[in-house]
């Protein structure tokens, strides 16, 4: 804006000096004038709503009610992460309940991907307290980012290959349900006296008689 207000004086000596001289403002310099005047107008247009948007962005609207519909996460989940001063800043209404704003509800899912990428209470803590501090601490926290990226990666990755043998078992028990195979899987199917080797509980066996009656 400073350097706004530079170009609009400089340009206003311009055309003041000319008009003393009784001098013609070249063409072109006549357009340059017109664009910025143009410009300074939408460019304190985008800043106006901006400043709105930003306003709307800090306004507390959302209970937890709200909040827990919007993220997919528990009451019982917000609360504690506000009970343990993971959202700064959270307002409260009159009746001293928590009220959210757009802002709280970015911080709030930024917590709970850090939680789910298995990073302790006590570091999403410290991640917070660096944000806190202002931008010098932007490395360190890049870098606590890209950590916890590369441990939710192996987590997901880990699932996956669970899935993967979950997937074929289900595949497997469809075949044999369709009778096209035998649950030659089972090892007692195999050897029989394999289940003797082992003390089942009779809860088990009961369970089993259950499912197998008429």
């Amino acid at each position: 804006m400073r350097t706004d207000c530079y170009i609009l004086c400089s340009f206003s000596y311009l055309f003041l000096i000319s008009s003393f001289l009784n001098v013609p403002v070249d063409e072109r310099q006549q357009h340059c004038y017109n664009n910025f005047i143009k410009y300074s107008s939408y460019s304190k247009s985008i800043l106006w709503r901006y400043e709105i948007l930003n306003q709307s962005l800090h306004e507390p609207k959302y209970t937890i009610k709200d909040v827990a519909e919007i993220t997919g996460l528990t009451k019982h989940t917000i609360r504690y992460y506000d009970d343990q001063q993971l959202i700064p800043f959270v307002s409260r209404d009159g009746r001293n309940n928590r009220l959210f704003s757009d802002h709280d509800l970015d911080w709030l899912r930024m917590v709970h991907s850090f939680r789910v990428s298995g990073l302790p209470i006590s570091e999403v803590k410290h991640y917070i307290a660096m944000c806190l501090q202002g931008d010098e601490t932007i490395p360190d926290r890049a870098e606590l980012v890209a950590k916890q990226e590369k441990e939710l990666e192996a987590k997901i990755h880990a699932y996956n290959l669970q899935l993967m043998h979950i997937k074929e078992k289900k595949a497997y028990y469809k075949s044999v349900l369709a009778g096209q195979l035998n649950d030659t899987w089972n090892p007692v199917n195999n050897n029989p006296e394999c289940g003797e080797k082992y003390d089942i509980p009779e809860h088990i066996h009961s369970a089993s008689k259950a499912h197998v009656s008429p």
